[in-house]
């Protein structure tokens, strides 16, 4: 008899939902619909534009920073701006350290000669004629990195300082408070070269930082193992008028389903409130909102 009872009642509704085709029918109150309203919306984006950490007391501003674009672009690893000559080098996919040349030396026609003020030993000079006949862009003598490059129609070798560290990635950490030490150069180098090394770990101010890979990026821990920051190239934030930003275990779980091809994951937020998401693939970016 409630087997009987209970067709009937299913009968009625879809009799209901029928009657009026091209008009949304009320769901049944027993119904529990996902609240579209509730939740976050964020776009993702994924960027190639690099992120420049600049050493203190280093000026490296809008014309030094299109000069290094313009480089960059062209395949060009040395650019001159304000009568300085920049060069950079490749860290690992995504980064560069980029360097001051400070003039130590050149050669025309064949013969070296010293910069104002500075002495050349036999040894250093047999070290430029060969880097010069080989033909290559740096070399080191005694534990020194040297570049050449082209000075009108003379070659010049300059020693190297360090500027800045420009890369794809960016930190994010996860305590505001952290902020100061992620905008710090030596940490940003350090990092890079850890990466580009594949070492799980580098050293900052005497204290250990672990990395550990994730979905894309990388995770990094503080000296006592706690979240630290997450280092990415993809940005996530709030979609159109909205103020309320998204965690970042949220963000992570974003840029795990933008890096391996999901449409969807499920965030459960430190009220233990459980929400699914849908992601969805536009040209250049990805639009995350609850289901």
């Amino acid at each position: 008899m409630k087997k009987t009872i209970l067709i009937m009642l299913l009968l009625a509704m879809l009799s209901a939902c029928v009657a009026n085709p091209g008009v949304d029918s009320e769901a049944p109150a027993e119904v529990n619909l996902p609240d579209a309203g509730n939740g976050y919306q964020a776009n993702a984006i994924k960027t190639k534009d690099l992120i420049l950490t600049i050493k203190t007391d280093e000026f490296f501003d809008g014309n030094e920073r299109q000069a290094f674009s313009q480089a960059l672009d062209s395949g060009r690893q040395q650019f001159t701006i304000n009568n300085i000559t920049y060069h950079y080098e490749p860290l690992g996919e995504f980064s560069y350290r980029i360097f001051r040349l400070t003039p130590v030396a050149e050669s025309l026609l064949g013969e070296i000669h010293a910069a104002e003020g500075v002495l050349l030993s036999d040894e250093m000079i047999a070290a430029i004629q060969k880097a010069i006949a080989e033909n290559v862009l740096t070399f080191e003598h005694q534990g020194i990195t040297y570049v050449l490059s082209e000075e009108r129609k003379a070659v010049q070798i300059s020693t190297v300082s360090d500027v800045a560290v420009a890369s794809q990635y960016y930190l994010e950490v996860y305590n505001s408070v952290d902020n100061e030490t992620i905008q710090n150069f030596e940490f940003a180098l350090n990092l890079a070269l850890a990466i580009e090394q594949g070492a799980p770990s580098f050293t900052y101010k005497q204290e250990s930082y672990g990395i550990l890979p994730v979905p894309g990026g990388y995770t990094i821990s503080d000296p006592q193992s706690n979240l630290f920051a997450e280092f990415s190239n993809i940005y996530v934030i709030p979609r159109g008028a909205s103020t309320d930003i998204p965690p970042m275990g949220f963000k992570n779980l974003v840029r795990d389903a933008v890096e391996n091809g999901k449409t969807g994951f499920t965030y459960t937020d430190t009220e233990g409130e459980v929400t699914d998401y849908k992601v969805e693939k536009l040209e250049n970016t990805w639009s995350i909102s609850p289901k």
